[in-house]
């Protein structure tokens, strides 16, 4: 057998009392031809000690009957003074059950005297120094990964795959939870989420038991022990632990990152909403400047020139026919220009209600379009509705049915407006040529709808394919921004 690199001028300590014991082992030793530097000798368990204080030993052969000790003591007083170097204990026949209870408690090997030879000293010394050094790498090892473990700066988890038991934890984790150890292990983790995540976490343990996955990650949200929620991007790992299937779970808590990213979502879209605000308030200012425009100016240069048409068929009667034309013309532009003027005016809302208005509209369009509508809104209470919500929902109609009349070609529509405790709901619905939503781009129609939606948190949801119609579906909250 080669002998172990790191028994290279091996320096060996004897302790033993008996001169006769004493030289045999010594003239043994150097029958082996192992390559010690030196021998160092000692009669009791005090020059023992006193020698490995002094010396750098390889290995000691240490008899457990001494003057100044005996037995399991001896052993345990060396040992407390060569923790990293391998012991081999010698014994009588008659002490071979406590040559075995030492060598549980650390000692690397037992040799009985009178019972071996100088090859089975050797191969005891080599065995010992190579079980030693790979003990010693693995008590590195084993406090690497507890350094690596307890004094790593994110918190850490084991718990049990079968049990969802948390079997240990780091110090940053009882710091960042505000729980002791104690309190910590033999908790299950379902403890640590509200209720609603207990399902979410038994499914993400039956995965992890069920397949080969070794790892996911994701974002959680837990429960400290003082009731305050984090957020944590969690790294799992499959391991086995003391024999038990586990994971290994690092927590990044990312509490501060989420809320600030939710402020500045926050604040992005309330400056959104100001700016959706003054483009509607603009429009409306818009709409009414040109109604008052075509309505004041328009329309009375339309009516002087009606006045000169009607004069002139007085004086040319040859060109009556052509002068009459002329008025139709004329009289019709009047109408087109009174409707637009209406169109554009904003409604009297506060005069006679969100409802009224929007019969009013329907009325005019119905006037001219073959369309059937029905609108109903017979329940809706509005008069604790702020008037800038209902003229958003006026014009939201109004912009639909525009749609409605240009594109959908439909026979029928249906409106509705409803609300109960929590909502308000508004359904237009049309039986016309509908179109495909995923391909088909918004127009400018639909999008000022979701845009005066956005402004009051209304979710749209639009429901068509070819030839079944469209539905538009609109619910907002009854929140203060709503309510007076």
């Amino acid at each position: 057998m080669a002998i172990p690199e790191n028994t290279n001028q091996l320096s060996i300590l004897i302790v033993e009392d008996n001169p006769g014991d004493l030289f045999l082992l010594q003239e043994t030793l150097r029958l082996t031809r192992l390559p010690f530097d030196k021998v160092y000798k000692a009669t009791s368990t005090a020059e023992a000690i006193e020698v490995l204080n002094q010396q750098k030993i390889s290995v000691v052969l240490l008899d457990l009957s001494l003057p100044d000790s005996s037995g399991f003591n001896s052993f345990s007083q060396v040992q407390e003074y060569a923790s990293t170097v391998p012991i081999i204990v010698l014994t009588g026949l008659a002490d071979t059950e406590l040559a075995l209870e030492t060598m549980s408690s650390g000692a690397q090997d037992y040799l009985i005297k009178g019972e071996f030879d100088e090859r089975l000293l050797s191969k005891s010394i080599q065995y010992s120094l190579e079980r030693n050094r790979i003990r010693l790498s693995l008590i590195e090892s084993n406090e690497s990964y507890r350094n690596l473990f307890f004094n790593n700066p994110l918190p850490i988890f084991i718990w049990d795959l079968l049990t969802l038991e948390i079997l240990e934890v780091n110090d940053v984790a009882q710091d960042e939870y505000g729980y002791s150890r104690e309190e910590l292990i033999g908790m299950s983790v379902l403890n640590l989420r509200e209720k609603w995540y207990h399902d979410k976490l038994i499914n993400f343990a039956k995965e992890f038991i069920e397949t080969d996955i070794p790892k996911r990650s994701g974002i959680w949200e837990h429960i400290k022990k003082n009731g305050e929620s984090i957020i944590l991007d969690i790294s799992s790992h499959k391991i086995e632990y003391k024999g038990r299937s586990a994971i290994l779970a690092i927590h990044n808590n990312i509490t501060e990152k989420v809320r600030l990213e939710e402020k500045l979502l926050e604040e992005k879209q309330l400056k959104q909403k100001e700016i959706t605000e003054a483009m509607i308030q603009v429009q409306e200012k818009e709409r009414y400047e040109i109604s008052t425009e075509l309505h004041d100016n328009v329309n009375q240069q339309l009516t002087v020139a009606m006045m000169y048409i009607a004069s002139a068929i007085q004086k040319c009667p040859e060109a009556v026919d052509i002068l009459k034309q002329s008025s139709d013309f004329v009289m019709h532009s009047i109408e087109e220009i009174r409707k637009l003027s209406q169109t554009l005016v904003t409604p009297l809302i506060k005069h006679f209600g969100l409802s009224k208005a929007i019969e009013g509209l329907l009325d005019d369009v119905s006037a001219v379009n073959p369309i059937q509508i029905e609108l109903t809104a017979d329940s809706f209470l509005e008069d604790d509705i702020k008037y800038d919500f209902k003229l958003s929902i006026f014009r939201m109609v109004q912009e639909q049915m525009n749609n409605i009349i240009k594109h959908a070609k439909a026979t029928h529509v249906n409106i509705e407006l409803v609300r109960n405790k929590q909502f308000i709901y508004i359904k237009i619905h049309d039986d016309g040529v509908g179109f495909d939503l995923n391909q088909q781009r918004k127009g400018i129609g639909i999008y000022n709808i979701i845009s005066r939606s956005d402004l009051y948190n209304g979710i749209v949801d639009i429901q068509t394919s070819p030839g079944n119609g469209c539905g538009i579906y609109i619910t907002f909250p009854l929140k203060d921004s709503i309510l007076m």
